[in-house]
């Protein structure tokens, strides 16, 4: 070795060294952040009742609407009770206008023990939810 050849000095190696173990840190917590939450379930939904009657009730409790999903004909009246002890209103999707369906929910909301009825007249799939909670509780009619 000659003067002119700087020596290397132990102390490069080992600063060289940690950075690259911080860099694969860093991109395997990446890697299992980005990644990892892809492989989250989506939620189910329940299958819809069967229930083919001229009349179908539908149950709001703290846990949301029951059935989640309900399958009637064309001329069923629904009616959804309230059991839970804070109020609920049922209105049409989508949040807030409620003009998909606009006859659906009278606007009045419902204590504990009120019910709302409405006669499905229109062959579809009706989404609905709770104005006074949109995001939790939600519900669909499909009428065939």
């Amino acid at each position: 070795m000659d003067e002119n050849t700087p020596a290397k000095s132990p102390t490069n190696w080992v600063a060289f060294s940690i950075i690259i173990v911080f860099l694969i840190a860093v991109a395997l917590l990446a890697g299992y952040f980005l990644l990892g939450n892809k492989e989250e379930k989506a939620p189910t939904t329940p299958p819809p009742s069967t229930n083919l009657t001229d009349q179908a009730q539908v149950n709001i409790s703290k846990n949301g609407f029951t059935p989640v999903v309900i399958k009637v004909k064309k001329g069923t009246t629904v009616t959804w009770t309230n059991t839970d002890s804070a109020v609920h209103q049922v209105a049409s999707d989508p949040h807030p206008t409620h003009d998909k369906l606009k006859e659906l929910g009278d606007g009045e909301a419902l204590a504990k023990g009120d019910s709302f009825s409405f006669t499905f007249e229109e062959v579809g799939s009706f989404t609905y939810h709770d104005h006074m909670n949109p995001l939790k509780f939600q519900g669909t009619v499909i009428v065939e």
